[in-house]
């Protein structure tokens, strides 16, 4: 008698337990912190190859109902990462695409194999792309400078934490053969890679053990360095930022962005990194009005206060030169034909490059650039 009692409320205890995940969909006891990073949406997925049209017969629309389900499941999130905690701290093992980590230090790759010689876009493209820029530059004058900002690169800063196929190192990359080029054709460049490698001793990081684009702090020593060049070069005294370094640890999500796409409950953190708290300027200079184009490493500066602080309102980032971000990094459309136009009037024009990324050097800014002024 008293082993069917005990049947009875380990029956009762399985009932209660699969009924919990529902329970949390339909009274919503708690909101969960969504997954980090662009998630696959298995539904629209279904709509958009069966054109809208889903079939009992076919099976379509069962399958819609059971991806709807799971999609939309409150429990999905924390579910996904008691998972990946689970498998990253006993096993060491990554549910991230294109992440990867070597001795406590996390970086991403398109592919495993990475180094720098991996997609070079060949002598003849890097020639004909430097040449195009300086027809360009030619075009708009001295008073409209050009300037190539290199962002730095975690595979050069943490090389002695990678596995050699990833410390491989050759003249023909991307990105010591478009340098050069750029430096015998006298066109504005400034390396950041090899200006933070001398401070790679820094006590507050330019790349955070978890994050893949710069730190807050060096992206902020970057653009103060960016505005002293133009001032320079132009004899102009433009606003430099006012910054002051956080003494606690703090960080912005940017410079702990890899961890966030672990997706678990407890990312690796990285005690040395410190945010900026932005001050205000009491006599402010003149602001640089630039036309940007750049991969996600000025959204480093476009999601803080440095972008109000040293660019003006109407500067234009133009995120991989396919959509125009505002000062709140929010997204919109720009007009392609009205690019010369618009540079005519700027201080100058920044492209902005992450190492990894410059195969495609400039996205395509330079040959509809190159375009209008034929055209013009």
């Amino acid at each position: 008698m008293g082993e069917n009692k005990y049947n009875k409320f380990l029956k009762l205890g399985v009932v209660i337990f699969l009924f919990f995940p529902l329970l949390f969909q339909f009274v919503k006891i708690k909101e969960f912190t969504p997954l980090s990073g662009v998630q696959e949406n298995k539904v629209q997925h279904l709509l958009d190859s069966t054109n809208n049209k889903l079939s009992w017969f076919k099976g379509s629309f069962q399958k819609y109902c059971d991806l709807a389900a799971s999609e939309n499941l409150v429990l999905k999130a924390p579910l996904i990462r008691l998972r990946n905690q689970v498998q990253y701290s006993f096993f060491e093992k990554i549910n991230a695409q294109d992440i990867y980590e070597y001795n406590g230090i996390l970086f991403r790759f398109y592919t495993k194999n990475y180094h720098e010689g991996i997609n070079f876009m060949g002598e003849a493209k890097a020639k004909e792309q430097i040449g195009k820029l300086k027809i360009i530059q030619d075009y708009l004058g001295k008073d409209i400078p050009i300037i190539t900002v290199i962002a730095p690169s975690k595979t050069y800063f943490y090389a002695e934490k990678l596995p050699q196929v990833n410390q491989f190192r050759t003249e023909k990359s991307n990105y010591k053969y478009l340098k050069n080029l750029l430096l015998e054709n006298q066109l504005h460049c400034i390396d950041f890679n090899t200006y933070f490698l001398q401070q790679k001793n820094s006590q507050i990081p330019i790349f955070g053990k978890g994050g893949i684009h710069w730190s807050s702090f060096a992206s902020t020593l970057a653009m103060d360095s960016v505005v002293k060049y133009l001032s320079r070069i132009q004899n102009q005294e433009y606003q430099l930022p006012n910054w002051k370094v956080n003494d606690g640890f703090n960080f912005e999500y940017d410079d702990h962005d890899l961890a966030q796409l672990l997706n678990v409950f407890y990312p690796p953190n990285d005690k040395e990194v410190r945010s900026l708290n932005f001050q205000s300027i009491s006599k402010p200079k003149k602001k640089i009005k630039a036309l940007i184009v750049s991969d996600s490493f000025f959204d480093v500066i476009s999601k803080t206060e440095l972008r109000n602080q040293i660019f003006t309102k109407d500067s234009e980032y133009l995120y991989y030169f396919v959509k125009r971000k505002d000062n709140q990094n929010g997204s919109q459309v720009f007009d392609i034909n009205q690019l010369l136009s618009k540079i005519k009037t700027a201080d100058c024009v920044i492209i902005m490059n992450d190492i990894v990324n410059m195969e495609d050097f400039s996205w395509g800014f330079i040959d509809e650039m190159y375009k209008q002024i034929l055209d013009n």
